[in-house]
């Protein structure tokens, strides 16, 4: 499978070595489909988060690190590295040819002890057993049995070597080789295509309908923050519909993609769409589909609509305030009835979907006026969580402008710092755009700035005034100019902040930046 993507995080380097030249050996595997990480390394805890968030369909480790990956990302397919039998047989074949050779089968093999019986007797072997699952007091009791039927060679795992030495018997390493990652991986191979033929639909989600973000991707400790996170933390066990709202740029569908990781939903698909830039005709065959022949220009053979997309996942509906009002009732029934009729089709189709939607509108103020139903607000508003405006989490501004800078610089291979005076006036912005404004402010910043360190300069420079309407600024008919640059440097030369400067003259602390910078420019 040439979409079949996978991370393998090996325990050494040694190891290392071996994966990745069996992935170069073979002709089956693209090496753009593998992530390969030496698990000895420091950032080895760095990529295997960036491998778990980029969608990454199964990852492959050795324990112990196989179960602290899947502790720590219980949204992946994590898959232990483990003893093949082409590794037990090789073990054997490379054992010493004087004395009796043992061998303690593990655990994972047990289904194949039948057949190994006879190769065992074939091979010389004159002491074997399975190795029980979890139990020290019976393993120590099996080597202690082996000690007594003369045993003189023992194979076995890591985990039993302190106990085979203890009853002075020669032990022989049983690791995963070649056949363990070769067994590891097509049972992966197999479970992945399983799904995706058990969930026909889904499958679509291969073209990148997926949630990429994660509960610990959305920056804030602020205290309005903590609670939107709890919130979502305690809403994506459920299947239950959730309900956003918020302003413009806040980041409510990065929240929609963390719930839907949360969720039993996660493998499935993440399919999201924006209900207010798409005319009535066309996202009414949008989210239902359509029947082959049903309209001029239509495919004969129809449309999936994104509800049977979603199946067996989330649909994420932004802007559900702007729907039309046409549509609000087909949603209503699909949301009641778990059914979706695509456009021209008199069969229904069954769904398995969890809406989240999402709008910056005042959805009781809009059902007053006629402009939404009240039977699906309350529909949807099963689970409702506000996300706070920027100007209400001013704590969270600085961590977000360090976690944006660090990317971008990373992105546009740049290096920056911000001047401690830019968290102040980064604070005392209204940002009605939110953090999509914010954004924008700084990749704007990585690209112009020449100089390492970001100043408040700089930013004046970059950020339209328009972008920061809502401040308290003088009028344009030259009272600006009025406000006199000598009145705020002498406040300056008798030691007054700029946020003293600001109250006193009545205006905010950028205005009195900008004045600054204008004289300057003058």
């Amino acid at each position: 499978m040439r979409n079949f993507h996978f991370s393998v995080i090996t325990p050494n380097e040694k190891v290392y070595t071996m994966v990745r030249d069996m992935v170069q050996e073979s002709s089956r595997i693209n090496s753009a489909q593998v992530t390969l990480i030496n698990g000895r390394q420091k950032k080895a805890a760095s990529q295997i988060a960036d491998a778990v968030h980029s969608g990454t369909e199964a990852l492959f480790a050795w324990e112990p690190m196989a179960a602290k990956i899947a502790s720590d990302y219980p949204q992946a397919r994590v898959y232990e590295i483990q003893p093949s039998i082409l590794d037990l047989l090789n073990c054997i074949n490379h054992a010493p040819k004087t004395g009796k050779l043992g061998v303690i089968i593990p655990f994972s093999l047990r289904d194949y002890y039948d057949d190994l019986k006879a190769q065992f007797d074939m091979m010389g072997v004159s002491f074997y057993h399975v190795a029980p699952e979890c139990d020290d007091r019976v393993m120590q009791e099996i080597i202690r049995q082996a000690a007594v039927h003369g045993v003189t060679s023992l194979v076995g795992t890591d985990a039993m070597a302190s106990m085979i030495a203890a009853q002075h018997i020669n032990w022989i390493p049983l690791r995963p080789g070649r056949g363990g990652i070769v067994r590891a991986f097509y049972k992966a191979l197999w479970n992945v295509r399983r799904y995706r033929q058990e969930n026909p639909r889904s499958a679509i989600n291969q073209a990148g309908m997926r949630a990429h973000y994660h509960l610990e991707d959305i920056i804030g400790s602020s205290h309005a923050m903590k609670e939107v996170k709890e919130l979502a933390q305690t809403y994506g066990t459920t299947d239950s519909t959730i309900l956003l709202t918020g302003e413009s740029g806040t980041g409510k569908e990065m929240l929609a993609q963390a719930i839907h990781n949360l969720s039993g939903r996660r493998h499935g698909p993440f399919v999201a769409v924006n209900c207010g830039s798409i005319t009535e005709s066309l996202l009414e065959s949008e989210l239902f589909g359509y029947a082959g022949g049903t309209f001029t220009g239509a495919n004969r053979d129809g449309k999936v609509g994104l509800f049977e997309a979603a199946n067996g996942g989330t649909l994420f509906l932004d802007e559900v305030g702007d729907m039309p009002y046409v549509l609000q009732n087909r949603l209503l029934r699909v949301l009641q009835e778990k059914y979706v009729r695509p456009v021209g089709s008199q069969c229904g189709v069954p769904i398995d979907v969890r809406v989240i939607a999402a709008t910056n509108k005042d959805l009781p103020h809009e059902v007053q006026e006629g402009n939404f139903r009240l039977d699906l607000y309350y529909r949807l508003a099963v689970l409702p969580i506000e996300v706070p405006p920027l100007r209400k989490r001013k704590g969270d501004i600085q961590d977000i402008s360090q976690s944006l800078l660090k990317s971008l610089d990373i992105r546009y291979h740049k290096s920056h710092t911000f001047d401690i005076k830019v968290w102040d006036f980064f604070k005392n912005q209204p940002w009605p755009g939110n953090v999509r404004q914010l954004a924008h402010v700084i990749e704007r910043l990585v690209l112009v700035v020449k100089n390492p360190v970001i100043q408040v300069k700089d930013v004046l420079h970059v950020m339209p005034a328009a972008m920061t309407e809502g401040e308290s600024t003088p009028a344009e008919d030259g009272s600006l100019k009025d406000l006199t640059y000598e009145k705020i440097e002498k406040m300056s030369r008798e030691g007054k902040s700029g946020a003293e400067i600001a109250q006193e003259i009545g205006i905010s602390r950028s205005t009195v930046y900008r004045i600054k910078r204008r004289h300057q420019e003058q």
